[in-house]
C-alpha cells in the first residue's frame, strides 16, 4: 500500500474509497461505482495489484451499463500492467462471452486457470465457451438432458448462429430470407438472441390493460438496448416501419447479422458519437416486426406454464415473410429463437413462417392476411382460390364448417371429390390442411369414426399429408402420434417410427436426441392442442 500512498492515496483514504465502492455495489448504483473505482485507479497508478483490481471491477460495472468498449479498454489496461491478473482475465472472458466471441473468451479463462482458487468454476466457463464457439459455427443444439430432467432451472445458454440463409429481394415484394443450400426438415437455419423480450402472466386473454403493461415494459427494454448499443440501433433501423414502398427497402449485408470474432474490432469504437435515437421510427418498427412466443409458428420450451404472454424482437427472424405453405418454425428457449426447417427446403427457396393459423380454409386465411395488411399469393392460396373444378365443393365445405353439421360427412365428400377429380397428392395435402378442423372433429369423435372411418384415410395418413403442406406443428404431431398408436394404415413399425420422428423434427427441430424427443411427444399428447410447452 506504500506505493498507493506515495501517489496520493494513503491506506486510510484507500480503505474509505473501497468502503464507498462496496456500498454503491450493494445498491447497484453502477454509475457511482464506476466513479469510486475511477478514483481508486487515479490514486493507485503505481500499485499494480490495486490498479488491476480496480480496473477489473470498473470493467464489470461498465458492462452492466452497456459500455462494452469502455469495459474492454479497462480489461486491456489491467492486462497490460499484469498479463496474468486473474480478475482482469475473468472479467475480459465474461465480456467477450457476452459479446458472442467465445474463442477469445476461452483463451482468457484458460489463462486464468493457473491462478488457483475457483479453478473448477473457471474450467466450467472454459468448457461452456468451447461448446458455444462450436455451436456458433455449426448451429448444433442438444437440449436432451434439460428436456429429460423436466426443464429444471434456467434455460441452457445458446450461441447465436446464422446458417445457410441470406436476405434477398422476394418475388412477392419487399425482402425475404432465402436458403442458400438445401436444408432437410428439422435442420437449423438460425439461432438468434432477442434484442428484448416482454413477458407476463395474463389469466384473462382479453385483458388489454395487462397486455399494455407487458408491451410498455418490452418497449422500454428495446429503447434501452438501442441507446446502449449503436450496432443494435443500426439493426433495428434496417427493419421495415410499414410505411416504405417495396423498392425502398434495402437488402442488408449478411455480415450485419454475424458476430464472428475476426469481423469485430477489439475497440468496438462504434459506441462513440452515437446519434439521438429515432424513437418514433423504432416504435413503428416494433409495430410490424415483433414476434410472439405463442404464435402458430412457435413452440416455447421450459416455461413450465408460468408465462402465457411473451413478445420480443428478434432481428433476422423478423425478416422472414408469411406463407400459408410455410417451411419454417421456431423454438423459443429463454431469450433465443431457434429457427428450423419445418419441411425440406430447396436451395434458393424462400424461408417462410405462418403469421396466423393456416389450418383453415382459404376464405378465412384471406381475412387473416388482410388484417395483417397483405395478400398471400403462395401456391396453396392460388390453387384453392383459382381451381374451377373444386371451387363449388370448397365453398360448400367452408360454409358447413362455419354453420356446423356432420364433419364426417364433409370429410368423406371432400375425399371422394379429390379422388374423382384426380387431385395430385400435394394439392390433397393443401385441402386437408384447409379443412383440418373437420378431420380433427372426425378423429376426435368415436361415434363419427365408427360411422365414417372406413371411408377415409387413417388419422396418421392424414397427419402425414397435412405436415407436407404446413410443416410440423403440435396439433398435426398429436394426430400423428395417436394414429401411430392405433397402427391403422401406417406401415410397419420402423416406417411408423420414422414418420413420427420426421414430424417431430419438423415441429421442434433437431434440438434433442430420440429419447428426449419421446419426452416431448409425451408432453404433446398430455397437453391441449394449443398449449405451448
Amino acid at each position: 500500500m506504500a506505493a498507493a500512498a506515495r501517489d496520493g492515496l494513503d491506506d486510510e483514504s484507500l480503505q474509505e474509497l473501497r468502503s464507498q465502492a462496496t456500498r454503491l455495489l450493494l445498491k447497484e448504483d453502477w454509475a457511482g461505482y464506476i466513479g469510486a473505482c475511477s478514483r481508486i485507479v487515479d490514486g493507485a497508478a503505481t500499485d499494480r495489484r490495486v490498479l488491476c483490481s480496480a480496473l477489473a471491477h470498473r470493467a464489470d460495472a461498465r458492462a452492466r451499463l452497456g459500455d462494452w468498449p469502455g469495459a474492454l479498454a479497462d480489461c486491456d489496461s489491467a492486462l497490460a500492467a499484469d498479463p496474468t491478473h486473474p480478475a482482469a482475465l475473468l472479467a475480459k472472458g465474461a465480456l467477450l462471452r457476452g459479446l458472442g466471441r467465445y474463442a477469445p473468451a476461452a483463451d482468457c479463462f484458460r489463462a486464468a486457470l493457473p491462478a488457483g482458487g475457483g479453478a473448477d468454476e473457471v474450467r466450467e466457463l472454459l468448457e461452456q465457451c468451447r461448446r458455444l464457439d462450436a455451436q456458433a459455427r455449426n448451429g448444433a443444439v442438444d437440449l436432451s438432458d434439460w428436456v429429460l430432467a423436466g426443464f429444471p432451472g434456467k434455460c441452457p445458454d445458446l450461441a447465436e448462429h446464422v446458417g445457410p440463409v441470406e436476405v434477398r429481394r422476394s418475388a412477392h415484394g419487399g425482402r425475404g430470407v432465402f436458403a442458400v443450400k438445401s436444408v432437410e426438415a428439422g435442420g437449423t437455419l438460425m439461432i438468434c438472441k432477442a434484442v428484448a423480450i416482454g413477458r407476463g402472466v395474463i389469466p384473462d386473454a382479453a385483458d388489454g390493460g395487462e397486455k399494455m403493461v407487458v408491451w410498455k415494459d418490452f418497449v422500454d427494454k428495446v429503447l434501452d438496448a438501442a441507446e446502449k448499443c449503436p450496432r443494435t440501433a443500426s439493426l433495428i433501423y434496417n427493419l421495415s416501419t410499414g410505411d416504405e414502398q417495396d423498392d425502398e427497402l434495402t437488402v442488408p449485408d449478411m455480415a450485419l447479422f454475424k458476430q464472428l470474432p475476426e469481423e469485430l474490432g477489439d475497440g468496438l469504437a462504434e459506441g462513440e458519437g452515437q446519434d439521438v435515437l429515432d424513437v418514433d421510427r423504432i416504435m413503428k418498427v416494433l409495430d410490424v416486426n415483433c414476434l410472439t412466443e405463442d404464435a402458430p409458428s412457435a413452440d416455447l420450451l421450459g416455461s413450465s406454464g408460468v408465462v402465457n404472454c411473451g413478445v420480443g424482437l428478434w432481428i433476422l427472424p423478423s425478416l422472414i415473410n408469411h406463407s400459408c405453405y410455410p417451411n419454417a418454425r421456431r423454438t423459443h428457449v429463454g431469450d433465443h429463437a431457434i429457427v428450423h426447417a419445418s419441411r425440406d427446403i430447396k436451395a434458393g427457396e424462400e424461408v417462410t413462417f405462418p403469421y396466423f393459423d393456416v389450418l383453415m380454409p382459404v376464405g378465412k386465411r384471406r381475412e387473416a392476411a388482410r388484417a395483417w395488411g397483405f395478400e398471400c399469393r403462395c401456391d396453396r392460396c392460388r390453387f384453392e382460390a383459382e381451381d374451377t373444378v373444386l371451387k363449388q365443393e370448397l365453398v360448400r365445405s367452408e360454409n358447413e364448417l362455419v354453420n356446423g353439421g356432420d364433419m364426417g360427412a364433409l370429410v368423406v365428400r371432400l375425399e371422394d371429390k379429390m379422388r374423382k377429380s384426380m387431385v395430385k397428392e400435394r394439392r390433397k395435402a393443401f385441402l386437408r390442411a384447409s379443412f383440418w378442423s373437420a378431420y380433427s372433429a372426425l378423429f376426435d369423435n368415436g361415434r363419427l369414426v365408427r360411422k365414417w372411418g372406413r371411408r377415409v384415410p387413417s388419422e396418421a395418413v392424414i397427419a402425414d399429408s397435412v405436415a407436407s403442406a404446413v410443416g410440423g406443428c403440435e396439433s398435426v404431431l398429436k394426430a400423428m402420434l395417436r394414429g401411430a398408436n392405433d397402427g391403422n394404415g401406417c406401415g410397419n413399425r420402423l416406417e411408423v417410427e420414422d414418420k413420427v420422428v420426421r414430424i417431430g423434427r419438423a415441429t421442434y427441430g433437431k434440438v434433442v436426441k430420440r429419447q428426449a424427443m419421446r419426452a416431448l411427444f409425451k408432453f404433446t399428447l398430455d397437453s391441449d392442442n394449443n398449449k405451448s410447452l
